[in-house]
């Protein structure tokens, strides 16, 4: 329990709550109502920029800001609860906030934050007696643990004792050495007809990422072992993810499935290899917050769902091994985004370091992997006003120029184009060539003092620091460039410095075009005029796009 220090403010009618947050993190106004079972709701808005790079922003500062609507006084409380949220996969935990001999009972999943009005125990003592015996008596799936976690797979063929039995009774201690269960029917990426095991069952070996935000995506990852029938565990390694997406947000299975199906088989080897998905509601879930007569609308509420995805373990680019390795895998990723929109009709949206990847599955040697397809969003969806895949998404370090500082004069401000993930491509290759250790398969764990501006999600500071990058003249990129990491050399003569060029003379002619106000049947804004396409790109670094058709040879 943790104490407040600020009492929240309640009226007998509704009062609005403000915040002074800048518009990429904007919170809505929370209704207060003391007539309502629950005093308030909260929620985080995704109706402008969101940035999600959780190893390089404060954990403090992201949930000040998400708590900011309902007072500091929660803060202590909800950061246990988001530590608790994360530890062992739970969807919602509980807690009580008192303030001398005020209490309130406080409720905290992936969807929400909510507390009911408060009471005073002195003068209703029955109130907290009955909180209290609730809380401790409750049942391990009444407390929020996942009912799919478990400590020992349901079909083990070892004999089940009594002590294994009272461990299904209480949460996992440690979700590290425990198992996911998910039934048969509920797999999204099923063939209609095929026969498989009743249960998909996976053994949790480590942790690949934790979520250190309370209400967003939430992304989870775990790095498992499926355990089939008869309680072996396979050898090969697999990734587990778990996250918290809009429920209007296309699925990442379902761009994947268009994608498999669109694209020549060559360019699979290229897309992550999916073993298992599904997704789950709230309803499904039997998120408490559903009974609690909320209030709710699209105006204070975004419903989210769960969505799992079992893939197969792929390394990260900084793991290459080789400068060729890594030049290999960025090219691969270049050109497979490329027919994923040409061909899939599908832009990624959202490209950073963590989603190019190197898969060594099969022969042939280390390929590029293009994973994480969860912010992606069909072309045809991006040209409805009205979709909310005009939702903006980017990493932070790695967002291209417009989508974080998008101008009053811009053209189009809330359409995300293809040369955007094209100058992602760009920013990802620079971080790499100054952070990457490629023989060590490491990366700084210091972000470079010229690069840390990449990272301040203050949009001024954003956009300047790179906007005077790409000057052939500045010193900040004249610093990073003179710690480039060993083997980047020719990287950066061939490829960064032509693709540097290449951006700001596209950039120049964009903002003539803008200054003079040219219709978009004049001038291509998408493009910058044809100057920022995959052909120029790939022009800027001399290398010839492959073709990729079934049954032709590839170089």
């Amino acid at each position: 329990m943790a104490r407040r220090t600020e009492l929240i403010s309640a009226s007998s009618g509704t009062q609005r709550l403000g915040t002074d947050l800048a518009a990429a993190s904007a919170l809505p106004q929370a209704l207060v109502s003391n007539g309502s079972k629950l005093a308030q709701t909260l929620k985080r808005s995704r109706e402008e920029t969101v940035c999600d790079d959780p190893e390089r922003q404060s954990k403090r500062q992201r949930l000040e800001e998400e708590l900011d609507p309902i007072g500091s006084s929660l803060l202590q409380l909800a950061s246990l609860a988001r530590g608790c949220l994360a530890s062992t996969s739970r969807l919602w935990v509980t807690g009580l906030v008192i303030d001398g001999c005020k209490v309130t009972a406080t409720y905290f999943d992936r969807n929400l934050v909510a507390c009911a009005a408060p009471f005073d125990f002195d003068e209703e003592p029955s109130k907290l007696a009955l909180v209290v015996y609730a809380m401790s008596m409750c049942s391990r799936s009444a407390a929020g643990s996942d009912p799919h976690l478990r400590s020992w797979p349901s079909h083990t063929t070892e004999p089940i004792t009594a002590a294994m039995e009272r461990e299904l009774e209480r949460p996992v201690d440690d979700v590290v050495g425990s198992c996911f269960e998910f039934p048969s029917e509920i797999h999204e990426i099923q063939e209609p007809g095929s026969v498989s095991s009743p249960i998909h069952c996976f053994r949790v070996t480590g942790w690949i990422q934790k979520p250190i935000q309370l209400i967003n995506r939430c992304t989870m990852v775990y790095k498992i072992q499926r355990v089939p029938e008869g309680n072996s565990v396979s050898k090969e390694d697999l990734a587990l993810k778990l996250s918290w997406p809009p429920e209007s947000r296309t699925s990442e299975i379902e761009v994947l499935k268009a994608l498999k199906k669109k694209l020549p088989k060559r360019l699979h080897a290229h897309l992550p290899n999916v073993e298992f998905a599904t997704t789950f509601t709230a309803e499904q879930l039997s998120l408490p917050w559903l009974r609690l007569g909320l209030e709710l609308s699209p105006e204070n509420h975004e419903a989210r769902v769960l969505r799992v995805l079992a893939s197969s373990y792929y390394d990260k680019l900084w793991e290459a091994g080789s400068i060729e390795t890594f030049k290999q895998a960025w090219l691969d990723c270049v050109e497979c985004h490329h027919e994923a929109w040409k061909r899939g009709g599908v832009l990624h949206r959202d490209l950073s370091e963590d989603n190019i990847m190197i898969s060594r599955r099969g022969g042939g040697g280390p390929k590029g992997l293009l994973n994480d397809w969860d912010m992606a969003s069909f072309v045809e969806a991006l040209k409805d006003p009205a979709s909310s895949a005009h939702n903006r998404t980017g990493t932070l370090p790695f967002t291209a120029l417009d989508i974080i500082y998008p101008t009053t004069l811009t053209v189009h401000p809330r359409e995300h184009w293809y040369r955007h993930d094209l100058e992602s491509f760009f920013w990802i290759l620079v971080w790499a060539a100054i952070h990457y250790n490629l023989k060590e398969k490491t990366r700084d764990k210091e972000i470079h003092p010229s690069l840390v501006p990449w990272t301040s999600d203050d949009v001024d500071t954003h956009a300047f620091a790179k906007i005077v990058f790409l000057r052939p003249w500045d010193d900040r990129a004249k610093l990073a460039f003179d710690d480039i990491k060993p083997g980047f050399e020719e990287v950066l003569e061939d490829w960064i410095d032509p693709l540097r060029k290449l951006i700001k003379d596209s950039r120049e002619s964009y903002g003539v075009a803008l200054a003079k106000r040219l219709p978009s049947d004049t001038f291509d804004y998408s493009t910058c005029g044809g100057a920022f396409t995959f052909e120029t790109f790939m022009a800027a670094i001399k290398q010839t796009p492959r073709v990729w058709d079934d049954g032709i040879p590839l170089p």
